[in-house]
């Protein structure tokens, strides 16, 4: 039987845009693709403020219904620190880490942009303040300006504007641009796959953090975009050699 994979998305992202990685890893795993709040149609935003430690409280909820004696939890992105932020039970064995975002810290950002998009975030809490957020989510010239931003084509910023929660999506825009805590990680064997050539993580630094806090940890630098513009399975079949999963399983399985 397939090891069942707990499998938490990147921002901005869900099991839609990420239906490519979920069938790439469903060939290895049982994949329980776990859309966050306000992120899919089907999983209705947070109530109240939106917070890190409640998508984490949500994981949980989720893996504590789930149906395997054991489980391996994997996070892409902003998933990872999801992933990372919640308790987890006794039935995990081990942790994906895909192109983890840890902090800010360890963003490939100028100052000159860090400063920028803490400004366009700051904006945007005052338009979700004055109730503008819904109006600028669906304006023609917000649509052009993510497409400009995130070089995404056309369908994939429309996919974006229809399937996300717009107040879920500049809260999680403002948050990742102001975490800054140090991670705290679990006692359990990891799996960290990135990139050392790419151009959002600074993924010597995210190794370097791993390597101090972890008695476990396992490493593979694929050549994976952080944001690629091709999400079909094919695409994580060349970049994720098949060979490097089996690998994975079966240090696992021991």
């Amino acid at each position: 039987m397939k090891p069942h994979l707990v499998l938490v998305h990147s921002f901005p992202t869900n099991s839609v845009l990420l239906h490519g990685l979920e069938e790439f890893l469903s060939d290895f795993f049982t994949v329980h693709f776990i859309d966050l709040p306000g992120f899919h149609k089907n999983s209705p935003p947070l109530n109240g403020t939106v917070t890190l430690k409640k998508f984490s409280n949500y994981l949980d909820q989720k893996i504590a219904n789930l149906d395997a004696g054991e489980y391996i939890v994997g996070g892409v992105s902003f998933g990872f620190l999801v992933v990372n932020n919640a308790k987890l039970d006794r039935r995990c064995k081990a942790i994906l880490a895909m192109e983890p975002f840890i902090n800010t810290t360890c963003l490939n950002i100028s100052l000159l942009n860090q400063q920028k998009y803490s400004t366009i975030s700051t904006l945007l809490k005052l338009m979700s303040t004055l109730g503008l957020e819904k109006s600028l989510w669906k304006s023609k010239k917000f649509n052009e300006y993510l497409q400009k931003e995130s070089d995404y084509p056309k369908e994939r910023v429309d996919t974006i504007i229809e399937q996300i929660d717009c107040r879920t999506f500049f809260a999680v825009t403002g948050l990742l641009m102001t975490y800054k805590r140090n991670p705290k990680f679990h006692n359990l064997p990891h799996f960290l796959i990135g990139n050392f050539a790419d151009k959002t993580i600074n993924f010597d630094k995210v190794v370097e953090v791993f390597i101090k806090n972890l008695h476990e940890l396992h490493i593979a630098s694929e050549p994976i975009d952080h944001y690629p513009k091709d999400l079909t399975k094919s695409y994580f079949k060349t970049r994720i050699p098949d060979e490097h999963i089996r690998r994975m399983l079966a240090c696992i399985e021991g």
